[in-house]
């Protein structure tokens, strides 16, 4: 800061209206001395402070730059992350979509088969139950000729029987009655 220089007061300005106006002078010059030194200090600081500011300000504009571009790539990776996303997202979607309706596909065929099986079983079965049907009326009919033959093989068998013991009974009582008269007649 720039002193001020004023002229001292020798006493003899009330006196001397010459020196008090060389003394004014003097001290209105050491005033506008002072006044422009302190302009060309505040000027000084002026232009300090702001190229400190002006440096400050362009590293701050430069950071808000770099700031601005880091973000915009956060923003163009954000959206790319997303874009992929969504298309990876949609692409197992539709893998998904295939799936199930290949599942669904696979599924009815089976039923299908399933179907089918089952018709062919029965009617296998049918087959077989009408199969074992006429065996088992065959059979019943076989059996029934049987039991009827049986029942007239046992029938004629006692009949012949009875036969033989009849004409076993008829020859016993010859033999008896012959027996009797060979006695009779001794």
């Amino acid at each position: 800061m720039t002193e001020l220089n004023i002229p001292d007061d020798d006493g003899e300005s009330s006196s001397d209206p010459d020196a008090e106006n060389r003394h004014l002078k003097s001290t209105v010059a050491a005033l506008r001395l002072a006044l422009e030194n302190g302009e060309e200090e505040r000027t000084a600081v002026q232009q300090k402070i702001r190229a400190g500011y002006e440096g400050k300000i362009a590293e701050l504009q430069a950071t808000i730059v770099a700031l601005r571009a880091a973000l915009e790539d956060s923003r163009y990776e954000g959206r790319a992350a997303v874009e992929h996303a969504v298309a990876n997202t949609a692409d197992e979607i539709t893998q998904l979509h295939l799936t199930a309706q290949a599942l669904r596909d696979a599924i009815e065929s089976l039923q299908h088969e399933h179907r089918q099986e089952i018709q062919r079983l029965n009617a296998a079965a049918q087959s077989k139950s009408s199969q074992l049907q006429a065996a088992i009326h065959a059979l019943r009919e076989q059996l029934e000729l049987a039991a009827f033959k049986a029942q007239a093989e046992k029938q004629e068998t006692l009949a012949l029987a009875a036969g033989q013991i009849q004409e076993l009974k008829t020859t016993c009582q010859a033999l008896r009655q012959a027996l009797d008269r060979g006695r009779g007649a001794l």
